[in-house]
C-alpha cells in the first residue's frame, strides 16, 4: 500500500479559534431555532451481515500553530484534518436492510449523491435544497516540549520532533452547494472521539520560525518570538509547530465507536461503527465494516 505523501501549504493558526485560510467555511449554527434533537438508539440491532460502506476522503489540510499566552486550555494544537469535499468521487455501499437508520448510514459513509433538506428553513438550508454528507477526521497532537526560543536553539534548533497523537475526532458534516462544511446544534453532539490503531504511533512535528503580523502579537507568548531587522524594517518572527505533511501513514483501524449521524431534518441519532482508514498517495479510504444500531 502506498504511503500518504502530501504537498499542501500549511495553515498558521494565530489564536485558539484558528486563522484565516482557504478551507471550506465550517459553520456551527447552534443558535438557530431549529436546534436538532438527539435520539437515543435502540441496541442489539444491525443492518445485516452484508452491510459495508466505503468513502474517499480526498481533502487534507494541515494547521501550524504558535505558542500562545492564554495557557493550556485555550492553546491551539498542531492538527491535520481529512474530509470529503465536492471533488471526492469514490463511494460505494452494500446494504440489504431497509431500516431508515441503515439507509442513512449508507448515505453518510458510502454515497456521494445529493440529499434533499426536509427540515425547517434555517441560515444554512431551505426546504427542498440539496446538500451532501461529508465525514471528517481531525488528528491533534500536543506541542513539543520546548520552553522558549532560547531552549529550542540550545537543543540545536531541531526542524522536527516526534509526537504521539493526543486525540482523533470524527465528525459528520453537511456540505452545501458552495462546498461549505456545516454542523447544526451543540458542537459536542457533532464531534465524536475515536480511538485509532495505526501502523505508526508517532508523527513528525515540524518546527520553524514564521513571520508574524504585529496585530497578532498580543496573543502570542513572547518567549517564543524575536525581532529581526530586515533592511530598514523590524519584523517579528515566532516559533511555529505543525504536522509534517509527509505523514507516512498507511492504515488505521477502529473498533465499534459511537458516531452521531445527522439526517435530512437536522436530527442526529447515534450509531456505533467500526472500520478502517487506508491511506494512498493523496487521499484516504474510509471503510465501514460493521454497524450496530
Amino acid at each position: 500500500m502506498k504511503q500518504a505523501t502530501l504537498a499542501l501549504v500549511p495553515l498558521l493558526l494565530l489564536s485558539a479559534c484558528g486563522g484565516k485560510n482557504d478551507s471550506p467555511l465550517q459553520r456551527d449554527n447552534s443558535s438557530n431555532s431549529d436546534t436538532p434533537t438527539t435520539q437515543n438508539p435502540s441496541t442489539g440491532q444491525d443492518c445485516g451481515a452484508n452491510f459495508s460502506a466505503e468513502r474517499s476522503l480526498n481533502k487534507f489540510e494541515f494547521s501550524s500553530v504558535f505558542w500562545q499566552v492564554e495557557g493550556e486550555r485555550l492553546q491551539s494544537k498542531p492538527e491535520f484534518r481529512l474530509y470529503a469535499d465536492s471533488r471526492s468521487l469514490g463511494a460505494t455501499h452494500t446494504i440489504t436492510s431497509d431500516k431508515t437508520l441503515c439507509l442513512l448510514a449508507a448515505s453518510v459513509f458510502g454515497s456521494i449523491s445529493a440529499e434533499t433538506w426536509d427540515g425547517d428553513d434555517n441560515a444554512s438550508f431551505k426546504k427542498g435544497e440539496l446538500y451532501y454528507y461529508a465525514p471528517e477526521f481531525k488528528f491533534k497532537t500536543g506541542l513539543p516540549d520546548i520552553t522558549s526560543l532560547t531552549d529550542w536553539r540550545s537543543k540545536s534548533q531541531p526542524e522536527k520532533i516526534a509526537q504521539s497523537l493526543e486525540s482523533v475526532n470524527l465528525t459528520i458534516h453537511y456540505r452545501d452547494k458552495d462546498n461549505n462544511l456545516i454542523t447544526l446544534g451543540d458542537p459536542q453532539t457533532n464531534m465524536n472521539s475515536i480511538i485509532l490503531s495505526c501502523d505508526q504511533t508517532e508523527f513528525d512535528i515540524s518546527l520553524s520560525l514564521q513571520q508574524v503580523a504585529n496585530s497578532a502579537l498580543a496573543t502570542l507568548d513572547p518567549a517564543y518570538c524575536e525581532t529581526q531587522t530586515i533592511g530598514n524594517e523590524a519584523q517579528t518572527f515566532c516559533l511555529s509547530a505543525g504536522f509534517e505533511q509527509d505523514i507516512k501513514l498507511e492504515s488505521c483501524k477502529f473498533d465499534l465507536t459511537k458516531v452521531s449521524l445527522p439526517d435530512q431534518r437536522g436530527n442526529k441519532t447515534s450509531v456505533q461503527v467500526s472500520g478502517l482508514l487506508e491511506f494512498a498517495q493523496s487521499s484516504a479510504e474510509l471503510k465501514i465494516t460493521d454497524i450496530d444500531l
